[in-house]
């Protein structure tokens, strides 16, 4: 191999090999007191408008980040999928998916609701709903690197993307909502064309990625471990008056 072909396989390796910047912000809200104990069981369940295989794959990804984030501390904790949930609490074939427009409080004072529920042994309901964006950021075109090289682009664009997963706690045990849980990522992924000069006339491409998605999973998984788990002002002070 000559030593020019050998330059230019390591500049494309290293051009293809490239990260992009993600960020996430993870807010709560929290309306009662939780807590969790060993061998509690939690189902998470989508009512987004997804189709069912998108809908299966987004609900194991979320699953697993919060069923990681609450092993930390919960090794015993039980997770009932969000099909048996479906198939136990929504029995008429009608209601595979439950509706967007409801109230949790609601269904869980319908007693016939309630006891196809409390059959599970349920402590939580996660109810997430995901929102995806995504836009053409930046896009340049530059006619001089193609005359006089150099380390400008030839051709760039970046595209900003973006993933909102907002958690509804239900607490079966008490029929209400606990409060919410709620992970924004934003991150640029890019790739473009630069002209190299040396040692002859050379396109070399480029890339970053960014993966707001799992990053957002990630982040919704370790806000609604903390929500759970962590005493709340209410509940620490409720506990020193019964001591």
């Amino acid at each position: 191999m000559g030593v020019g072909r050998a330059i230019c396989l390591a500049l494309l390796t290293i051009s293809l090999v490239g990260g992009g910047c993600t960020s996430v912000w993870v807010q709560e809200r929290r309306l009662a007191p939780t807590g969790l104990a060993p061998q509690d069981a939690i189902a998470v369940i989508f009512t987004s408008p997804l189709g069912d295989e998108q809908m299966s794959g987004l609900e194991n990804d979320v699953t697993k980040c919060i069923r990681d984030a609450l092993g930390q501390t919960l090794s015993d904790l039980r997770i009932i999928s969000s099909d048996e949930f479906r198939k136990v609490a929504f029995p008429d074939p009608t209601e595979k998916i439950a509706p967007g427009n409801f109230s949790w409080e609601s269904l869980m004072g319908d007693p016939a609701f309630y006891g196809r529920v409390a059959s599970l042994g349920l402590r939580y309901l996660i109810n997430v709903n995901v929102e995806e964006g995504s836009r053409l950021a930046d896009f340049e075109w530059n006619a001089a690197s193609i005359v006089l090289g150099g380390g400008a682009p030839l051709l760039h664009w970046t595209r900003e993307s973006s993933t909102l997963m907002q958690a509804i706690v239900v607490d079966a045990r008490h029929r209400r909502v606990a409060g919410g849980v709620q992970a924004f990522a934003t991150g640029k992924s890019g790739a473009g064309v630069k002209i190299i000069t040396f040692p002859i006339p050379l396109p070399i491409p480029y890339a970053t990625a960014s993966f707001p998605k799992s990053v957002a999973c990630q982040g919704l998984g370790e806000g609604l471990a903390k929500f759970l788990t962590e005493e709340s002002p209410a509940e620490a002070q409720a506990t020193k008056a019964g001591e």
